[in-house]
């Protein structure tokens, strides 16, 4: 077997492994499984493989095993009243009417989400003193997301008192702070509703967004527009990719591109969703450009492999992993089919042509995934989407632009947030509109019929292949 395949498959077959533990089947599943496919696998390659494949299936098995005992062993005591310190160790999140806070305990071992009033509001690196009641994560779905983020108990509305400010880390609080004066920025510049979407779409914050508008957002299908989405982030990267590149010479484009991903994850201060989201892209843009010899799917295997062993509980517990591993492998196979079957032969003006073959391939790729993981997949959601991603870019780099003019040349910030406005009030319209003309699609599925629309898809490109080497 080739180096190549042995990394693939290794790749392959420790994720497997990562996801029966996952699941939480039996030992004797995992090796009934095991041996079932070694020994198809067996019948092609030589012996060797047999080696390979039962190794990093029970790698990755016990992989995420220890994960699940460093998870479990802490000494939180849950359901009782009891009065603990700790360090909040992010940015808190806020909407109108509360505040999220995660808290690294002091005395006990372990991490807690808070949730409290939004006034008296509170900040990264504030040391706490809390009298309450802590919870243990609920068997549902919001019980696999906080142990996905590494919290063992919550806590609400509890008593809170601030012993001490300042700790943590000077970089990330710079970076808070530089998040913050953007978002004051946008509030000067703009009325509040246009300033509350800009800065979901550049910076994740959605404080300020109406429940009516993200209503309205769902059922457009733009939601992940003002979230750290991997499929909205995979999106605007390769949008941002494509237009540069209709002005500028590939090689200068990866760089600015490049430049302008890291920007981006320094004002979000490297939140690992929006990080996961940014190596998938821009491996899957070395893969897709590159003139080398390059394998996209090595490539995504390797980003899979480092985002999981950072974290093995993405892969099965978070959907934003999913949707971006996905989008990124429906933008690489599935856009050229597009752009043949549309006849889309160069990238059109600031790369529209682009823009479209990528956003339908990424819906298709994810479909199966926002139906049943979220219900609120729309056939016009397609539509909404060509309409106004091609803009995103546009308004994600002026919105940066004017927050950084805005504290130089104020009058200039002033003019350039004209250009934005009427971006914003598009995009806003669009979502308006769509939102009265959803047209639902969100048909029962099983794992069965999942697995089958993706073995459709794999067959396809298969084909496409094929015919193109002819």
């Amino acid at each position: 077997m080739k180096a190549y395949n042995v990394f693939f498959f290794s790749v392959l077959f420790f994720l497997l492994g990562v996801v029966i533990a996952s699941l939480e089947l039996s030992l004797l599943t995992l090796i009934i499984i095991t041996l079932s496919l070694a020994f198809i696998f067996s019948l092609f390659k030589k012996l060797s493989s047999l080696i390979l494949i039962t190794l990093f299936i029970l790698l990755g098995f016990f992989y995420l095993t220890w994960n699940n005992f460093q998870y479990y062993n802490h000494s939180i005591i849950f359901n009782e009243p009891i009065s603990f310190e700790g360090v909040v160790i992010d940015e808190p999140t806020k909407n109108l009417e509360k505040q999220t806070l995660i808290l690294q305990l002091h005395d006990l071992e372990g991490r807690l989400i808070i949730k409290t009033s939004l006034y008296p509001q509170y900040h990264y690196g504030d040391v706490l003193l809390i009298k309450g009641n802590i919870y243990p994560p609920p068997p549902d779905y919001y019980g696999r997301y906080l142990k996905k983020e590494g919290v063992q108990g919550t806590v609400s509305f509890a008593k809170i008192s601030v012993l001490r400010r300042g700790e943590g880390s000077l970089v990330k609080r710079s970076l808070i702070n530089i998040k913050q004066s953007i978002v004051i920025a946008y509030h000067q510049l703009l009325p509040f509703n246009k300033a509350s979407f800009l800065a979901g779409m550049t910076l994740g914050e959605k404080g300020g967004l109406s429940k009516s508008f993200l209503n309205n957002l769902s059922l457009s299908g733009t939601r992940h527009l003002t979230a750290l989405s991997g499929l909205h982030l995979t999106i605007v990267i390769f949008i941002v990719f494509g237009v540069l590149n209709y002005f500028l010479p590939r090689k200068t484009t990866s760089w600015l591109t490049l430049l302008f991903i890291l920007s981006f994850l320094a004002l979000i201060g490297f939140k690992l969703s929006a990080s996961r989201a940014v190596l998938m892209a821009f491996l899957a843009i070395l893969a897709k450009e590159t003139n080398r010899l390059y394998s996209p799917r090595n490539a995504l295997a390797l980003a899979a492999l480092v985002l999981i062993l950072i974290n093995p509980y993405v892969l099965v517990f978070d959907v934003g992993f999913q949707l971006s591993f996905l989008a990124v492998i429906g933008i690489v196979y599935l856009s050229p089919i597009i752009k043949k079957m549309l006849r889309l032969k160069n990238k059109g003006f600031l790369g529209w042509k682009e823009s479209l073959s990528i956003t339908i391939a990424a819906q298709l790729a994810v479909a199966p995934i926002l139906i049943g993981q979220f219900g609120n997949f729309t056939l016009t959601s397609f539509l909404s989407n060509i309409l106004i991603l091609f803009t995103v870019p546009v308004v994600m780099i002026l919105g940066y632009l004017i927050s950084l003019i805005y504290y130089i040349f104020y009058p200039l910030a002033v003019v350039l947030s004209w250009l934005v406005s009427f971006l914003l009030s598009y995009q806003i319209l669009i979502i308006n509109l769509f939102s009265r003309w959803a047209i639902s699609f969100n048909p029962y599925i099983n794992i069965w019929i999942v697995l089958l629309y993706y073995l459709l898809l794999a067959t396809i490109v298969y084909i496409f292949k094929r015919y193109e080497s002819l």
